[in-house]
């Protein structure tokens, strides 16, 4: 189970993102389109969209046939916090900390090449087992780090 779906309700917060989403491309946004883009189903989606309005998140009006729906004030603070949260949710963490462990190991201990080709060996296996960019960025840089001081003590 992801950590994101761990904190939050997953559907929940997909309504919100999903009006927050609309608003930022200027767009006006429905309740069955939010059912439509989110796969969930529009009397849940009508009933989020009630305890929202309910609870001043979101405020609806009705053009034409059609209830449009956007963010209050409040609503749009708690979707940004939201949405950074799950960015937040959706890092690697177990891959950070493996990262973590290699850094001290390659640039606090011992200068041995015995040392830095195994830490190599645990880095490209670190690289290709996440699908954390910013991850597999730092693990990039580290290589190259290590190769450097392997050719410094060689």
């Amino acid at each position: 189970m992801s950590l994101a779906r761990l904190f939050l309700h997953e559907r929940t917060v997909e309504i919100i993102l999903r009006i927050l989403e609309a608003e930022e491309a200027n767009e006006k946004i429905y309740p069955l389109q939010i059912s439509n883009d989110i796969g969930s189903p529009y009397s849940y989606i009508s009933k989020v969209l009630s305890e929202f309005e309910k609870n001043s998140i979101v405020e609806s009006r009705v053009e034409g046939r059609m209830r449009v729906i956007s963010l209050t004030p409040y609503g749009r603070k708690v979707a940004i916090m939201l949405r950074e949260l799950k960015k937040e949710l959706e890092k690697d963490f177990n891959a950070r900390r493996k990262l973590d462990i290699l850094k001290e190991v390659a640039l606090n201990g011992k200068k041995d090449w015995r040392v830095f080709l195994p830490v190599i060996a645990e880095l490209e296996i670190l690289r290709n087992s996440t699908d954390d960019r910013e991850v597999i960025k730092e693990v990039e840089n580290m290589i190259g780090k290590v190769e450097k001081m392997i050719e410094e003590v060689v």
